[in-house]
């Protein structure tokens, strides 16, 4: 029977963000999605729509971040995740995570097609499909597009926290004037600099390598931490 003792009991929620107002309100450690029309896995109307999913274009609930180890020298895990949609031509994607394990995230176009793999990177994803009677390995490479690049909006100088201040926009649509809050449950929020152009196709399927950094975590404890992703349409290029 496999050690757990050396299995780090980590778990991240996938967090399904509606567009839905009353549902954002009722997740008030996410309030800063609640004022950036987002989508995740929902229709935004009755034209357009965005969904997040896992890899395979299954349902989010498959992207499973648990039994993490944090004592292998291969100081990275790879995470495979896909964005759909009907009649978008730009969105863009956000993070925000708690950070008691002081983990970092990369993101990277994905491709299926050997001859689109960047020789840059070795590192494959085989997805097994969860759902259907294929079970066998999908290979998800990172493609030519690389990585996609992003930034914190809320990070506190160099360390990997958010900013704990009242004055800042990001705390307080999340805590308000409240200030007893532990500095690893702050998220950190991070977005995509610029739009991904869909192009001109009625339907997409975008796939996604997220690559979880490790860090100086060497200990396999049972700290957890919150990881949300989103997806927000845009209107232009330029929002």
């Amino acid at each position: 029977m496999e050690d757990v003792s050396r299995r780090l009991k980590i778990t991240f929620l996938i967090t399904t963000i509606f567009f839905i107002a009353l549902v954002v309100i009722s997740i008030p450690a996410y309030a800063w999605f609640a004022n950036r029309e987002l989508t995740v896995y929902a229709p935004v109307d009755v034209e357009t729509s965005l969904y997040i999913g896992a890899g395979n274009q299954e349902d989010i609930r498959y992207l499973s971040f648990e039994g993490i180890d944090a004592t292998s020298n291969k100081r990275y895990i790879d995470y495979v995740f896909c964005i759909s949609g009907e009649f978008v031509r730009y969105y863009k994607i956000q993070l925000a995570y708690t950070t008691n394990n002081q983990f970092t995230f990369g993101l990277f176009r994905a491709t299926t097609k050997l001859n689109e793999k960047n020789p840059n990177y070795d590192d494959v994803v085989n997805y097994i499909p969860k759902t259907g009677n294929n079970h066998n390995p999908i290979t998800y490479y990172i493609s030519n597009l690389g990585e996609v690049v992003g930034d914190y909006k809320n990070q506190n100088g160099e360390a990997i926290l958010g900013i704990k201040d009242t004055t800042d926009d990001y705390y307080s649509d999340t805590y308000g004037d409240y200030t007893n809050v532990d500095r690893n449950a702050v998220p950190l929020y991070w977005q995509t600099r610029n739009t991904i152009n869909v192009g001109q196709t009625a339907s997409f399927v975008h796939y996604y390598i997220l690559r979880l950094y490790l860090g100086e975590k060497d200990e396999n404890d049972r700290e957890s931490d919150i990881l949300c992703i989103a997806a927000k349409v845009c209107s232009s290029s330029s929002d």
